[in-house]
């Protein structure tokens, strides 16, 4: 039934694609000289959108969206917390579960999402190793809910016996080590409903003499399977399928940039930039780049750190490369300008 769905989903794009109805310009109207080509326009149609038609079961109900964006207000800003002492050797943070907080992860489409301060992935932590991280978490949800850090710590601040009940509250208190990219996520049971529905965000250990300073982006890869199938309708960049094809990400000719990416998700991803190539650092736990590529496979929970810098403007596409996702929505534009007036905004 879904493969004869899809059949169908696919004939109807390429009747609208040839109908011109799916241009679909990375982040300008198509109106835009610059963009207006018809080698852009054919771009931009191969890039239409992929969702799914009308359907529903019984937690969840969607539609397809009709010429719906993200406006620039609800998209995730892919900017961490920049890289600084915390006062007293102390980095404090207070994360609030709510259950059932309206989430939109395509245009349009909205779910019933578990959310780490209203948000899908969580907020970004930052601490520099060595350094106490504090971390609060408020139960505001009907079901008992934990965190469980990835990286070293002991037992009693590992999220999984402590659970904390609907109205309580719990302290996590440890040594930030060692240096890289961790994930956080509840692990109460069903750990892998929890995880589905929202509860997940990352965490920044600094190393003690820092990197270099660079534009930063944080980027968490995802999933959603909205009728509980085992099988995704949409794939996303920090929560929202095809937010930063709406809205690019600006970044100077030049710029030197360092990406934070993770997947969450129970499949494999591989980020992929187009028109350039990474140094890549896995997991964060090291100065010394392993690899100059432009793809890296990721299994779930999975992380790496990305740097690059691009050398002509220009409109690239940064995706997963596994295909089915990016069509699914795990792909952006990053819009790189060459102009006097763009800051480097580099994070120190």
């Amino acid at each position: 039934m879904k493969n004869r769905t899809r059949m169908l989903l696919a004939t109807v794009l390429v009747l609208a694609m040839a109908a011109g109805l799916l241009l679909w310009p990375p982040g300008r109207e198509a109106a835009d000289q610059a963009d207006s080509s018809p080698q852009a326009r054919a771009v931009a149609a191969s890039h239409g959108r992929h969702l799914p038609p009308t359907k529903g079961s019984g937690m969840f109900q969607y539609a397809t969206p009709t010429g719906r964006r993200f406006e620039a207000s609800q998209v995730y800003d892919p900017s961490p917390p920049p890289s600084e002492p915390a006062p007293n050797g102390v980095r404090e943070y207070t994360l609030v579960i709510e259950e059932d907080v309206p989430h939109e992860v395509a245009p349009g489409v909205l779910v019933p999402a578990w959310t780490f301060n209203r948000t899908v992935p969580g907020p970004v932590l930052r601490v520099t190793e060595g350094e106490t991280l504090r971390v609060t978490l408020i139960n505001k949800g009907k079901l008992p809910h934990t965190i469980h850090f990835h990286g070293i710590h002991p037992a009693s601040m590992d999220g999984v016996f402590e659970l904390v009940p609907p109205g309580g509250e719990f302290t996590y208190e440890f040594v930030a080590r060692p240096y890289g990219v961790m994930p956080y996520h509840c692990h109460s049971m069903p750990t892998s409903q929890h995880i589905h529905n929202g509860l997940y965000g990352m965490v920044i250990v600094d190393p003690k003499e820092g990197r270099p300073p660079m534009r930063e982006l944080a980027m968490v890869m995802s999933a959603f399977d909205l009728d509980r199938d085992g099988e995704a309708e949409f794939y996303a960049w920090n929560g929202r399928a095809f937010q930063y094809a709406d809205n690019p990400v600006e970044l100077a000719a030049g710029e030197p940039v360092r990406m934070y990416v993770m997947n969450i998700f129970e499949e494999a991803m591989v980020p992929h930039l187009h028109g350039n190539l990474y140094q890549l650092y896995p997991s964060g736990t090291t100065l010394t780049p392993t690899e100059f590529t432009d793809v890296k496979t990721l299994s779930i929970a999975e992380r790496a750190i990305l740097e690059f810098t691009y050398d002509y403007p220009g409109h690239y596409m940064f995706q997963c490369h596994v295909t089915e996702h990016m069509e699914q929505g795990l792909m952006g534009w990053f819009r790189v300008v060459e102009d006097e007036t763009v800051a480097r905004r580099t994070q120190k």
